[in-house]
């Protein structure tokens, strides 16, 4: 008859809940930072950002700002949308959409045939360092 051997974890399952809930609790907080950081360079209220998204009241959007509480992925969407805001920004503190850049001046500016040749350019040149396309 075998016997099963249990291995003890690092931490126990209070110290990992708590070490869960403390990393979740500092994500919510900074991801409220960056929902009331965004609201207020739209100068908006709780109140205006919580009726304009339709999610919920302003004691609420206070909460979700403060990171006390979090939110249903599509309370989040709608959030971003009242904010006209990417996700990507409000979750990671980066845009990638909606980046102006050097490089981003010049494409707009491209006929379809130039961003082919550009596309080309590219290419060849990442090859050249190493990066291969997926």
């Amino acid at each position: 008859m075998r016997s099963t051997v249990r291995k003890r974890l690092p931490y126990s399952e209070t110290e990992f809940r708590d070490k869960a809930m403390n990393k979740l609790n500092e994500n919510n907080a900074k991801i409220g930072e960056r929902i009331r950081e965004t609201r207020l360079k739209r100068c908006m209220t709780q109140e205006m950002l919580s009726e304009k998204a339709g999610v919920c009241n302003p004691q609420q959007m206070s909460n979700i700002e403060r990171g006390l509480s979090g939110m249903s992925i599509a309370k989040f969407k709608d959030i971003c949308t009242a904010l006209d805001i990417d996700a990507d920004y409000i979750l990671f503190g980066v845009s990638t959409h909606n980046v102006e850049t050097t490089l981003n001046k010049y494409i707009k500016e491209m006929t379809n045939e130039q961003l082919t040749n550009l596309l080309e350019m590219v290419r060849a040149y990442a090859k050249t360092c190493g990066i291969e396309e997926k």
